[in-house]
């Protein structure tokens, strides 16, 4: 029995290290692409939903530099590659809906995006994906419709970041 536990203790530590060695430090990217433009992204959603396409593009923004090793460039006519978004969609739709008198108790705010990533260089499209950021709030708090923004903006630039680094 100790023997077992044993084996077990160090399957899970060399799992633990091999999981560091791991990383993305560009190997998805072509070799040649060490700069990025991000330009502001548009917006056909008709939201209404103040700041949305710049804080959009700042958090995009932000975690390009802190999670890939490309360099941020403002002008696009110099970048090796640029990430082109429109802001598709925003629904704010009932989510969970009360039983006893059916009335919706929680609503999903769901903002969608259709982006583009390029190579500049080899001027060829790395991919073109629709991707969607989702999250619950409880009808009527405006606090929490606010929250549920942010996080669904937060998932949304998480799963752009990712195709990024390894979605073409």
């Amino acid at each position: 029995m100790n023997r077992v536990c044993g084996l077990r203790h160090v399957f899970v530590v060399a799992l633990f290290f091999a999981s560091g060695c791991y990383s993305f430090s560009g190997n998805a990217l072509p070799p040649h692409v060490k700069t990025i433009a991000i330009p502001i992204f548009g917006d056909e959603s008709r939201s209404g939903i103040p700041l949305l396409r710049e804080n959009l593009t700042k958090v995009t923004t932000e975690k390009i530099q802190a999670q890939t090793p490309l360099i941020i460039e403002q002008n696009r006519a110099v970048a090796h590659s640029v990430i082109e978004a429109v802001i598709a969609s925003v629904t704010d739709a009932p989510s969970v809906v009360s039983g006893s008198n059916e009335r919706a108790t929680r609503n999903r705010i769901t903002i969608t995006i259709q982006a583009t990533y390029r190579d500049l260089v080899k001027g060829k499209k790395l991919f073109q994906k629709t991707l969607s950021g989702f999250e619950d709030y409880e009808v009527g708090s405006l606090q929490g419709r606010n929250a549920a923004i942010q996080a669904a903006s937060a998932q949304l630039t998480d799963l752009l970041v990712n195709e990024v680094l390894s979605g073409w």
